[in-house]
């Protein structure tokens, strides 16, 4: 003698399963975009009250992948308290900022590596930056900048990665 298979058994499993899926979901949804990710960064460099970032200190994980962050480290512990091997901002490419007319637009997207450049005015005069970001277990980070200004004097032609693998001035 055969049983049937009662479908009543099923329903407090699917329940379950399609429970798991809908508080999950938005966890997946919720992590930012490459484009977000910059852009969050560059709110602590826009408005009245902008300071920019604490980006030279063990806080640098927070923007920069493991590699990146390891030099930034490394440059603070071999500069003794002095400028170092980068004498500016990365993320506005020089030290004083006053940004406006920002746009922030990806290049190239993947899974794992995204370009992201960040166009704007710095005190009037325009700066593009390029971004090479990284995904990350911890989200998007940055893995190298290059910078570019109307005059070539404004800003390095190396990458930031370059600048933090040559030797302290």
């Amino acid at each position: 003698m055969r049983t049937a298979f009662p479908l009543a058994w099923l329903k407090p499993g699917l329940l379950t399963l399609a429970g798991l899926f809908l508080l999950t979901a938005p966890a997946f949804a919720a992590e930012p975009s490459a484009k977000q990710f910059l852009a969050s960064i560059y709110k602590a460099y826009s408005g009245d009250n902008a300071n920019g970032l604490d980006w030279r200190s063990p806080k640098a994980s927070r923007y920069f992948d493991q590699s990146l962050a390891q030099l930034i480290l490394k440059d603070i512990r071999e500069s003794d308290g002095e400028v170092g091997r980068i004498d500016f901002d990365p993320f506005v490419g020089g030290q004083d900022f006053e940004i406006s007319k920002l746009d922030i637009a990806v290049t190239e997207n993947g899974l794992e590596r995204a370009e992201v450049i960040a166009a704007f005015n710095n005190f009037g005069a325009p700066m593009k930056i390029t971004y090479q970001l990284a995904k990350t277990a911890k989200g998007w980070r940055i893995s190298d900048i290059a910078w570019k200004a109307d005059k070539a004097e404004d800003v390095s032609a190396e990458s930031f990665r370059s600048l933090l693998t040559k030797p302290l001035p």
